[in-house]
């Protein structure tokens, strides 16, 4: 008998028409940590973490506990696979995130290191080797952790190969949320993440080949704010251009009510909205648990402008 072919979560999600903006994590700092595949699953393994590793997340709980900012851990492959641990910090600022990269010779073993002296105690950097950085381009992390979800190897694999034949940055990343979307990618240091990529697509979008408009519905979110200014957020990028991501971006979030906040140069401008739920979509939480439960929808108000005058951006 020949088994039943397995339903993929981000299959149900693209013909139930998901909008997937407002997903976006909310993440003030992302830290990525250069590990081989194998690696992976011995992080996600919290059974068998060190009583140091335990005492790091303790630690990152208790540092968003205070301070309500969340924080992202991808895990990339390295280009070189065993080589010692490196990581790629980014901390959000003007026009997204600022990216710097540091090495040492620890092995990757020790991968609980990185986190403490980016994310906790980023005084003992100076024990790390800072090394040149990018300042052009998009950083690409795609999904492809099929052992987690299988749609995120069917999808993310293809995506991520594409934009390595086209010579972009990108990197084979773990498991960071949203089976459903993928194949899923983690845009930075503009901070933006994306569902439903294909290998053609992810190119365009990498390159910025392609208009805000005709990829609106892919977007999940600037990660740099929380849900409900995420949607309004995303309208403002349609309606500026790239050149939107430049701007250092801040919102405030009463209720429904979003007022967003955009500063580029010495212009400061605010934009007001209500984002109001939709109707919610029963989708499946992963392709491996068919169970289904609600997933949020967004509906976006009108936008008013504060002041009346709209700030010029110029174009990337």
């Amino acid at each position: 008998m020949t088994a039943a072919r397995l339903t993929l979560c981000s299959d149900v999600s693209r013909s139930a028409g998901e909008d997937p903006v407002g997903t976006a994590p909310h993440w003030a700092e992302v830290t990525v940590l250069e590990l081989d595949v194998p690696v992976w699953t011995q992080l996600r393994a919290v059974d068998t973490w060190t009583p140091a590793q335990s005492a790091v997340f303790a630690a990152l709980r208790e540092k968003v506990g205070a301070s309500g900012a969340g924080f992202g851990l991808l895990m990339s492959a390295p280009t070189a696979p065993g080589a010692p641990l490196r990581v790629r910090h980014y901390v959000r600022g003007p026009g997204g995130y600022r990216r710097q990269d540091y090495r040492c010779d620890l092995p990757q073993g020790e991968w609980a290191r990185g986190l403490h002296d980016t994310l906790i105690d980023p005084a003992r950097l100076r024990d790390w080797q800072a090394e040149p950085t990018p300042t052009r381009g998009a950083d690409l992390h795609v999904c492809t952790h099929g052992t987690v979800d299988a749609a995120c190897g069917r999808y993310g694999v293809p995506v991520h190969a594409a934009l390595q034949r086209a010579g972009e940055r990108a990197w084979r990343t773990g498991h960071f949320g949203g089976h459903r979307f993928a194949a899923t990618a983690v845009d930075l240091p503009s901070g933006l993440l994306w569902a439903h990529l294909t290998p053609a697509l992810a190119v365009q979008v990498a390159r910025r080949e392609v208009a805000p408009a005709q990829v609106a519905g892919h977007l999940r979110g600037y990660a740099g704010l929380p849900a409900r200014a995420q949607v309004l957020d995303r309208a403002l990028l349609v309606r500026h251009g790239w050149a939107w991501l430049r701007a250092e971006r801040d919102a405030q979030v009463e209720g429904q009510t979003v007022t967003l906040t955009a500063r580029f140069g010495g212009q400061t401008v605010a934009y007001r909205a209500a984002v109001t739920d939709a109707e919610p979509l029963l989708l499946p939480g992963s392709s491996h648990q068919p169970e289904r439960s609600q997933v949020r929808q967004y509906v976006l108000g009108d936008i008013d402008t504060l002041p009346a005058r709209a700030p010029e951006l110029p174009a990337l």
